[in-house]
């Protein structure tokens, strides 16, 4: 079941979501916070939360060069977050899949009904994928 670690990164992330969308930046020193505290409580995940910011950077490396979108720090915090959260491998790959996925539709669909600008929140889609995440089991 889950527990209320898994309750208070969910209500972060949508408070970082609601921030992200109508001022377009999120205070570090709370996803930072975040980090310091799922890391404490969950340090046996270690090798899910460096494996979920190295899988961070690549997709700010392959944002930035493809499309000329900015994937910010605070996105990276939160994909380590949510690797840290993860309860297994199988876990890990289905954050990857579900990120793509809803990334790729989220994008279409900002740009294509909200904005044509560069400049997009992604933290609401992370935490559609953390919220996949938390209904099909993969965060403990």
């Amino acid at each position: 079941m889950f527990d209320f670690l898994i309750y208070v990164v969910l209500g972060v992330l949508i408070i970082a979501s609601f921030l992200d969308i109508k001022y377009k930046a999120v205070p570090s020193v709370v996803l930072t916070a975040m980090i310091f505290a799922v890391l404490l409580l969950r340090p046996d995940n270690l090798l899910f939360g460096v494996i979920a910011f190295v899988f961070a950077f690549m997709i700010k490396d392959l944002l930035d060069d493809i499309a000329g979108m900015s994937f910010g720090v605070a996105d990276i915090k939160i994909l380590v977050i949510i690797g840290l959260l993860l309860a297994n491998f199988s876990g890990l790959m289905i954050m990857i899949i579900c990120f793509l996925f809803f990334q790729f539709f989220y994008t279409l669909i900002w740009r294509w009904k909200v904005s044509k600008e560069e400049e997009m929140p992604f933290i609401p889609c992370l935490l559609a994928v953390y919220i996949a995440l938390m209904l099909v089991g993969s965060v403990m």
